[in-house]
């Protein structure tokens, strides 16, 4: 897995959509929240465990280890 090097909160969600979709700061906390909703369901759900951006500032998923034996290939 890569190394983590940034959290993914609310703020940081918010800045990667401001400057990724050109969209002002009022849309672009109206997104990250929708964005961090749908985060915390998942975890919740138990899907992931937790989410971070990566070193190419790409927002990763940490899948649960129930998800990650359900979509690993049988042996």
């Amino acid at each position: 897995m890569a190394e983590v090097t940034q959290s993914a909160s609310l703020a940081s969600i918010a800045a990667y959509l401001k400057l990724t979709h050109e969209c002002d700061e009022q849309q672009a906390m109206v997104e990250a929240r929708e964005v961090m909703q749908n985060l915390v369901a998942m975890r919740q759900k138990g899907f992931i465990t937790g989410w971070y951006f990566d070193a190419h500032g790409h927002l990763e998923l940490l899948p649960s280890d129930a998800i990650m034996k359900r979509i690993e290939p049988i042996k």
